[in-house]
């Protein structure tokens, strides 16, 4: 099969580029090893960031009756709560929903998907992309362009471990649905030794309820994630009544292998976008949204390519420039507030200092936060 854009992996970042390719007038085919819809770990919390680009996508935010997220709080069992409003506000929805919708829109318009598919094989001639997948139909694709959407795992793109893969600080996060008795507007933060957690509304009533978590103290209780539950995330009282008191609607989602190091951003002439440019720290506030922004500048770039107005190297070029001047500073702050959360005294005197000067959360949370993301030009 021959095709202008190969995409692998229809995650967020896989599923916005897949649209917009296809909106700007390329054959796209996308290749995703599981089959629509399935749970993803994820907070399901979407930054205000990219309303106009959901809504160009058609995606009928009223008409679902979302929940709007203004509100926030942060506890530790030993100090007191901490309450804010967030800065920009996002929706909930879970991922089952939103990449449901967004691959039904692609594939209507004309996208091509090849679930349950693995990619086996990668080479490059001449500029052109050349895969070999497990596909009966579809073994080889030929591309002009190739997307890397696969998040976390490089697999035949793996580039060099990071310090902290060597190092084995690795993270697991998993990922449940349950029906909560809270404010539907309000993130919860809850801090335990060697994580945190965070719930809130999504779609019909629902709650997502996402922790990530040391893949040490995992380790150490042979991956059984329950004891996990309920030896170290029961140190926060608030979160063991909850994972106590919360009926589940869904069984857990888990993943593990997650780090947050910088990667990347291409390779040999394919771009990398979503977490596969570098996994976006849950603080960050906007992950799907930056996922989403993130392929929409690669698709731009890519469009210039195409249509022969840029070389692969200016393409490259241009698409790395616009990304880190987008996201490099506001990962950082993600970077360090994720840092804070993952330890205990940090965690613990972070919460009393916001509690006594409020605008310096406000002025952190702002600072992962960017402008909305702008329609694509078509």
């Amino acid at each position: 099969m021959k095709t202008d854009i190969a995409i692998i992996g229809g995650g967020l970042a896989g599923l916005t580029a897949a649209i917009t390719a296809n909106r700007m007038g390329h054959s796209v085919v996308l290749v995703e090893k599981k089959q629509y819809p399935f749970h993803k770990v994820c907070g399901e919390y979407i930054s205000l960031e990219a309303n106009n680009l959901l809504r160009w996508f058609g995606l009928p935010v009223e008409d679902w009756n979302l929940p709007m997220l203004h509100n926030f709080r942060i506890t530790h069992p030993e100090t007191k709560d901490f309450y804010s409003k967030l800065p920009l506000g996002g929706v909930g929805i879970s991922r089952y929903k939103l990449d449901e919708f967004l691959k039904n829109v692609a594939e209507k318009e004309g996208v091509i998907f090849l679930q349950n598919t693995k990619v086996e094989e990668w080479n490059k001639k001449e500029n052109h992309h050349f895969l070999k997948t497990n596909h009966l139909q579809f073994s080889e694709i030929e591309a002009k362009l190739l997307l890397g959407a696969f998040g976390r795992n490089k697999a035949h793109f793996a580039t060099e471990k990071s310090e902290e893969q060597k190092q084995g600080k690795g993270f697991i996060g998993v990922k449940i649905h349950v029906l909560a008795d809270l404010p539907k507007d309000r993130i919860e933060l809850h801090h335990f030794p060697g994580g945190y957690c965070g719930i809130s509304a999504i779609e019909n009533d629902n709650y997502c309820l996402c922790y990530l978590i040391d893949a040490n103290m995992v380790k150490s209780e042979k991956g059984d994630l329950q004891k996990v539950e309920d030896k170290i995330l029961s140190k926060n009282p608030e979160l063991n009544r909850y994972l106590h008191d919360f009926k589940k609607q869904t069984e857990r989602v888990s993943t593990a292998g997650v780090f947050f190091s910088p990667r990347p951003l291409s390779q040999d002439g394919m771009l990398f976008i979503g977490d596969s440019a570098g996994m976006i720290p849950p603080l960050a506030g906007n992950g799907m949204s930056m996922a989403m922004h993130a392929a929409v500048i690669a698709v731009e770039e890519a469009n210039q390519y195409l249509i022969g107005k840029s070389s692969v190297g200016e393409m490259t070029k241009n698409y790395e420039s616009k990304w880190k001047l987008l996201f490099e500073n506001r990962l950082k702050m993600a970077r360090t507030l994720q840092n804070i959360m993952q330890t205990n005294v940090v965690t613990r005197l972070s919460l009393q200092i916001f509690n006594l000067a409020p605008p310096l959360f406000r002025m952190a949370a702002k600072a992962t936060h960017g402008l909305e993301i702008p329609i694509p030009k078509i």
